[in-house]
């Protein structure tokens, strides 16, 4: 899994377990509040009970009704015992004997007691009246407070969603103009080459001899035209390296020494490196499965790197490669005693557009991890960075 798929599951898992804890403390209010509107209302039925068993005055139990059942704030209706609303503290007007005054309190009486038990008044024995109650204003707007937390947390993923498809898409369209200049650097060398072979070929053609500085023109010849076909499979190679970002690659198994060492000689004939030594150790290893074209790539980048950080008069370039059996992993380390990366730095590394060099785009180790890491299953990190003193970066693959 990828990090940034990893980031969205965990936003959208701290967004769920959010919503559930406001949900549930929401909820256990909604109860608590329930268990209190209930509790007053058991108060007050005794209190009406009371008045109706020790008051014959019928004013006595208008006055508790009047005086302290309707302060209460939540709404009751109380019936006979044969359901007919009598009091009420409901939005209905007490003087209103209307047929529709009627049939809304006993729509309210059938709401209250889908919502809340019904509480029975009672006087020697018998029923003399029954108290609906419904839940509060408070408790209903408690209860909406599950849906818009789910609308704002919805919202705010919308937001984040569409923020984080606006970076994406900016990061792609970094990516693609850093592949552009990527694949014009890599055509760089070669084609600097062939076109410094070609003027040579001009300029003696010109002078009406094929002959060169060397010596024997026919041997001459024939080593600029085989440089020149090295160049031009190497604009191949390139192309097809491109080609293959993005799609699912060939494997097969190849002697890594081999292949490194082909790189290696690529940059000691192409390459001015007349203060630089590469030292070459070269351990017994098996074989890898890998793509040759990619993994020359994640080398020759991490040597150009090397290059480019050593200095032209004093430069070391150290490349390793060993087994390592208990893990079963071959592994590759480049090392050089350059400006190396600072402490503060070291870890941005192998990020898009990260670079310590006054051209390029940072793409290099950025496609050498995805080569490395996605591609053929190891690992690419920088082993140690002592600026001016020495660099290492290793590779491990599979076995």
């Amino acid at each position: 899994m990828g990090y940034s798929t990893f980031f969205k599951g965990f936003l959208i898992s701290g967004m769920i377990v959010v919503v559930g804890i406001f949900i549930y403390f929401s909820q256990t209010i909604v109860s608590g509040l329930r268990a209190d509107a209930a509790r007053v209302s058991q108060a007050y039925a005794r209190l009406i009970q009371y008045g109706a068993s020790e008051a014959t005055d019928p004013a006595v139990i208008d006055f508790i009704f009047e005086n302290i059942i309707t302060k209460v704030n939540f709404p009751i209706v109380v019936t006979d015992k044969n359901g007919v609303p009598v009091a009420w503290t409901v939005d209905i007007d007490p003087a209103d004997t209307s047929p529709e005054a009627g049939q809304k309190l006993y729509k309210y009486v059938r709401e209250f007691d889908r919502e809340n038990q019904p509480i029975e008044i009672t006087s020697q024995n018998e029923i003399i009246s029954i108290l609906h109650y419904g839940d509060s204003n408070l408790i209903g707007l408690l209860q909406l407070i599950p849906a818009i937390e789910i609308f704002v947390v919805g919202f705010f993923i919308l937001i984040a969603f569409v923020g984080f498809r606006h970076i994406q898409l900016s990061e792609q369209r970094s990516i693609w103009v850093g592949m552009a200049k990527e694949t014009a650097h890599q055509l760089g060398t070669p084609l600097s080459s062939l076109i410094g072979w070609v003027e040579l070929l001009r300029l003696k053609y010109e002078e009406g001899k094929m002959k060169f500085p060397s010596g024997d023109s026919e041997t001459d010849f024939d080593e600029v035209s085989t440089r020149m076909l090295g160049d031009l499979k190497r604009l191949d190679r390139i192309a097809t390296r491109f080609g293959q970002i993005g799609s699912i690659p060939d494997f097969e198994e190849n002697d890594l020494n081999d292949v490194i060492s082909e790189v290696v000689s690529y940059f000691k004939a192409r390459i001015p490196i007349r203060g630089i030594s590469v030292i070459e150790k070269y351990g017994e290893i098996p074989r890898v499965k890998i793509n040759t074209e990619l993994i020359s790539w994640v080398i020759e980048n991490l040597i150009k790197n090397s290059m480019e950080s050593t200095s032209p008069k004093a430069g070391i370039i150290s490349i390793k490669t060993e087994y390592d059996p208990g893990h079963k992993n071959v592994l590759i380390t480049v090392e050089d005693n350059g400006r190396g990366i600072p402490p503060s730095r070291q870890k941005k590394i192998f990020a898009p557009g990260f670079t310590t060099k006054k051209r390029g785009w940072g793409l290099g180790l950025t496609l050498a991890k995805r080569i490395v890491e996605e591609y053929h299953k190891g690992k690419i990190s920088l082993k140690y960075s002592d600026p001016g003193i020495r660099t290492a970066f290793g590779i491990e693959l599979p076995v």
